[in-house]
């Protein structure tokens, strides 16, 4: 998914270039902002649960040095389990938001591109990212180390 992911940021900055570059000509791509917006959603998506496998999102440390590593454990563990459970119903909700659009043929302003696929796309992703969420915090709840992160050791 990551790498379906990063083919489509590249295809969106050889957009970007080009759409800049021939409007600067006055001969604009048509429909460049929809094609972003549908691309943006693909990448997003997509890199969400590699991003949480390899440790890649943000993490603040509040309580680390004032609570001991066992209840931390139990913290992080039902913190990863309740966000899980959140990209679940976040799932749920766009599947059905697409089938609503599937239904009634919601489309993008410029382009006849239909929004359905894309619902699907955030269903999908935010499926797999719920799995990743609750994997990582039973291994929290069970003791077991973190996944190796890459790029740790630099």
């Amino acid at each position: 998914m990551a790498v379906v992911g990063g083919a489509v940021l590249l295809c969106l900055m050889a957009l970007t270039v080009v759409a800049v570059t021939l409007r600067k000509f006055n001969d604009p791509i048509l429909g460049t902002q929809d094609l972003s917006e549908a691309g943006l959603t693909i990448v997003v998506f997509f890199a969400m649960a590699y991003s949480g496998w390899t440790g890649g999102h943000i993490a603040v440390d509040l309580i680390g040095n004032f609570v001991s590593a066992r209840r931390l454990a139990a913290v992080d563990a039902a913190v990863r389990i309740a966000c899980g459970l959140f990209f679940l119903v976040a799932a749920w909700q766009s599947l059905s938001q697409g089938l609503d659009a599937l239904e009634f043929g919601d489309g993008f302003n410029l382009l006849d591109i239909p929004h359905y696929p894309f619902y699907f796309v955030i269903a999908f992703g935010s499926l797999v990212f719920a799995c990743v969420l609750v994997v990582l915090g039973l291994r929290s709840a069970c003791g077991l180390p973190e996944i190796a992160r890459r790029g740790a050791d630099e």
